[in-house]
């Protein structure tokens, strides 16, 4: 196996979708791979992906925002912004954990890409 052509798609990776036995893999440019592997198995092969509902794993690089409203049900609901503009929910069972780590992410993603375009 080639490391370098895998870490290099995976920068490309926005995020991973499990569906069953297959795994989507969205890519930056909008573009979709349909795997025949479970998400399990998918995200293991990336370990810095972080796993942030039963169904989703991101790329923390790619992790812009965090978001948290309240519900009816008092309890936050919380959903992640990724550089894409596109919105994951972050299931309640990992929201506690993953809370202080997203945003944690999120703050310095957003500090490296308003350094990187005063740099340009």
């Amino acid at each position: 196996m080639n490391h370098r052509l895998t870490f290099s798609f995976a920068l490309q990776i926005a995020y991973l979708e499990g569906d069953g036995n297959y795994t989507k893999t969205h890519n930056m440019s909008g573009y979709t791979c349909v795997r025949r592997s479970t998400l399990a198995y998918s995200a293991e092969r990336y370990p810095s992906f972080v796993r942030i509902h039963k169904q989703y794993a991101v790329n923390p690089d790619r992790i812009m925002a965090v978001v948290c409203r309240t519900r009816l049900r008092k309890r936050p609901c919380i959903e992640i912004v990724l550089s894409t503009k596109k919105r994951l929910p972050v299931s309640e069972r990992r929201a506690e954990q993953l809370l202080p780590l997203l945003q944690q992410i999120a703050s310095r993603n957003k500090r490296w890409k308003a350094d990187y375009r005063y740099q340009k």
